[in-house]
């Protein structure tokens, strides 16, 4: 059982535009079953209902529809329903088939966006073999299927998009796992049958740590094209992300200090509609704990710099301290957000500009272990407005907002 209340105010960092501040209360309840047939096959299947307090009262009168910070409705659904299968025709290889997550290495490119209210999940079937010196996963996940389409001419088309992919784990460099991996992302994402996308995902993962110091290098490469109602269209970008750590020995409250840089690739004339595009496209990410607890920033044309500490006062406390600097990449491309946060900025706030500061962010987050099945954490975070922000937005003003989480397992 999770419940978090959100708040956020001047949410298009215009104090005179509405809509001026949001907040709302999201419940997630997941129930998960386990069931063993045999020693090597086992299904695993999680209900979730996501709700959001509030909504149906107010709708079912006939009334205004609430605007929530989290943009989701009510939803009771298939969280996961897949067949697990150990050591397929005695290899040390498992398949999984079914509605399932993918989680990779820090989940920048695939991961399950579990602070989400409704998380993610993919359709697919996923092969992993296990050895002492490497792990391998090959899946394949459909993302949509409408079979074929036949129009009165008696041409056709296919709305059909897949993704798949191969990741490898290195496990024999001391101290380090290397991952290595290859995606594609294929098929038509919108309606109009003759607009389709061909995008190949390359990259490499280092992680590691020695004496006290932690550290994680990823750099992935995309090459592909795609066609819509506005041409042809080529895509090559590439992105970086460095980050290291290091734990004080011996310190009272386990302190760790640490710093990061990122880099995605942006397109100087804008989002591309003509021959080539560089604006590196973050597949599906768990964004949030990436760039800042505000959500004001992804993986897509982006250059940012961030410092942090985290602490441990008692068994039960954790805090976690950090200050990002957040610029777009190019001056000409737009400024992507996460996305998970409904009218969160318009398309106007996010324009192209002269200038690439977006701003900087203050972060303060606490998590309190309450019990072995309760946890609290709140958080609390501050955007100070850019140069990029104020060449589209008239009435500038910073941005605040704040969380407070409860999570139960049992």
């Amino acid at each position: 059982y999770r419940l978090r209340t959100e708040w956020r105010d001047d949410v298009n960092f215009d104090k005179n535009a509405a809509p001026g501040a949001q907040d709302s209360f999201a419940q997630r309840v997941r129930l998960t079953t386990n069931v063993k047939a045999t020693d090597d096959t086992s299904v695993k299947i999680t209900l979730q209902d996501t709700r959001v307090w509030g909504t149906e009262g107010l709708n079912a009168g006939g009334g205004p529809a609430l605007t929530t910070l989290g943009g989701q409705p009510n939803h009771l659904d298939l969280y996961e329903a897949y067949l697990n299968v150990d050591n397929v025709l005695g290899a040390p290889v498992t398949l999984r088939a079914g509605r399932q997550e993918l989680v990779y290495g820090d989940q920048r490119l695939i991961g399950n966006f579990n602070w989400s209210n409704t998380g993610r999940t993919f359709d697919a079937l996923k092969l992993m073999y296990a050895s002492d010196i490497v792990n391998v996963d090959a899946f394949w996940s459909k993302l949509g299927d409408n079979n074929v389409v036949f129009t009165d001419s008696g041409s056709f088309g296919t709305n059909d998009a897949d993704f798949y992919g191969l990741y490898a784990t290195v496990k024999a460099i001391p101290n380090n796992t290397l991952d290595v991996y290859v995606l594609n992302l294929s098929g038509s994402f919108v309606s109009n049958v003759n607009a389709r996308a061909n995008l190949t995902t390359v990259g490499a993962r280092l992680n590691g740590s020695i004496a006290g110091l932690d550290y994680t290098f990823e750099l992935p490469y995309e090459n592909g094209s795609n066609t819509n109602a506005a041409g042809g269209q080529t895509t090559n970008a590439w992105a970086a992300a460095a980050k290291v750590g290091y734990s004080i020995p011996g310190a009272p409250a386990k302190i760790r200090v640490g710093a990061e840089y990122d880099y995605a690739e942006g397109t100087s004339n804008g989002v591309a509609r003509g021959d080539s595009s560089h604006t590196f496209f973050n597949l599906f990410p768990t964004n949030h704990n990436k760039f800042g607890i505000m959500d004001l920033a992804a993986w897509r044309n982006l250059s940012a710099f961030n410092v942090n500490l985290t602490a441990q006062p008692t068994d039960k406390l954790g805090v976690y301290v950090a200050w990002w600097n957040l610029n777009k990449a190019s001056a000409g491309d737009r400024w992507y957000t996460a996305g998970n946060w409904n009218n969160l900025p318009t398309s106007a706030v996010q324009g192209a500009s002269t200038h690439k500061s977006i701003g900087n962010e203050i972060d303060l987050v606490g998590t309190y272990k309450y019990n072995n099945a309760l946890t609290a954490e709140a958080g609390y975070g501050h955007f100070f407005a850019g140069d990029a922000i104020k060449d589209n937005v008239g009435s500038v003003t910073d941005q605040d907002y704040g969380y407070l989480m409860l999570t139960a397992n049992f």
